[in-house]
């Protein structure tokens, strides 16, 4: 059995190492991922104007009459004075062709007491200038910008095998024979020594003493890119979760799914007023169209800083009505635990100190990593040494 064991640990860490290193280290740099692009891009984010702010609507109104061939699908609408608005858009549908118009995906900053457009980018463009940063990094570290889904189902393969690795990797930390606590306590060590124990050493006591901490993680990647295919099936073993508003309506026939009549003003209003009979005291922060499915989203709160994640509301765009909601603390266990996932992700759960915990975990699993691929290799080079050197 611990024969097996060694060699699954050994091949699933061989085949997620490269993964788990690029995550890592975009993950640390992403714990602080609105912070960094605001300061690395603060042109896009500082408003001037002073006045009352103009309702959503009217900023993708602005948008939209100064780019007709796009559509916004989302919104940030700021709760802070002298912030922008954020609004990001895809190309609309030629009524020519039928077909999209040739252009990217754009995102717009603008001052919401005028609308004045502050700035501009594409979004997901690579890769390091000041602009495609934190945009290219957060692509990257989610899908690792391969085309469809590719990337999504690649990373959350890579998900589950590491939740199972992290239980695997215990239980060869766990010593035969006794007394089993002394014989334990030498796994939690870094003794030192030459190259290939100072690295085995910290492999394993890295991993035991980072192990509450990075199950965690291990499993919210799961949830962020197979929520509906692994997480949520796996989850509703123990407690129901009902199928989202996407979930739900992609199930539906695209000829009962009906043809957009409510617009984004509108839709924010249905969610105030919805927001103030179910007691949601944030502001909405922001707010998306979906245009497969036909539904707004609002989403209370701001940058998911909220300790048990963001409150949304979703209502149908032909005639406003609530198709669903998801409240920060309420519905079944499984639905609750599904929700805290994004929080635990970032690191935001904890608020400052756990995006620091984040950004200092995701460096330690790109060198958990590192040293796993040094421990292997000084294996297999000492089994061919050693191999050359046997009689014929």
């Amino acid at each position: 059995m611990r024969a097996f064991l060694v060699l699954l640990h050994r091949y699933i860490g061989l085949a997620a190492a490269v993964f788990l290193l690029l995550a890592g280290l975009t993950g640390s740099i992403l714990a602080f991922n609105h912070e960094l692009d605001e300061w690395l891009n603060p042109q896009f984010y500082a408003a001037s104007a002073v006045g009352e702010r103009l309702p959503p609507g009217d900023l993708v109104d602005a948008v939209q009459k100064a780019r007709p061939k796009l559509q916004v699908w989302y919104m940030e609408y700021p709760d802070e004075v002298g912030h922008t608005a954020l609004l990001a858009a895809v190309a609309r549908n030629n009524p020519a062709t039928g077909k999209p118009y040739e252009e990217r995906n754009q995102v717009f900053y603008l001052d919401p007491v005028n609308a004045e457009q502050k700035g501009q980018r594409y979004w997901g463009e690579c890769c390091f200038q000041r602009e495609s940063f934190i945009p290219f990094i957060l692509e990257f570290h989610y899908n690792l910008t391969l085309p469809g889904n590719w990337g999504l189902w690649l990373m959350g393969l890579v998900a589950i095998a590491w939740v199972i690795d992290c239980f695997v990797a215990l239980w060869l930390t766990l010593p035969r024979g006794k007394p089993f606590w002394k014989k334990w306590s030498t796994a939690w060590k870094v003794k030192g020594g030459h190259a290939y124990r100072l690295n085995f050493d910290l492999h394993r006591a890295g991993g035991l003493w980072l192990w509450l901490l990075l199950l965690p993680i291990a499993v919210s990647s799961v949830a962020m890119n197979l929520p509906s295919q692994v997480f949520k099936p796996a989850v509703s073993l123990f407690s129901p979760i009902e199928p989202s508003v996407y979930e739900a309506r992609g199930r539906m026939p695209a000829d009962e799914l009906g043809a957009t009549q409510l617009s984004y003003q509108q839709a924010y209003n249905r969610a105030l007023q919805e927001g103030k009979r179910l007691g949601l005291t944030a502001p909405i922060g922001e707010l998306y169209y979906s245009f497969e499915y036909n539904f707004y989203g609002a989403g209370f709160g701001q940058h998911d800083t909220e300790a048990h994640g963001k409150s949304w509301l979703f209502f149908h765009g032909t005639d406003g009505r609530l198709l669903g909601q998801e409240i920060a603390g309420q519905g079944t266990l499984g639905e609750q635990f599904y929700r805290l996932q994004l929080p635990i992700h970032g690191g935001r759960i904890f608020g400052v100190t756990g995006q620091i915990i984040i950004a200092v975990l995701g460096v330690m699993i790109a060198g958990l990593s590192v040293t796993g691929v040094y421990i292997w290799w000084r294996k297999w080079q000492a089994r061919h040494i050693s191999k050359a050197r046997r009689p014929v």
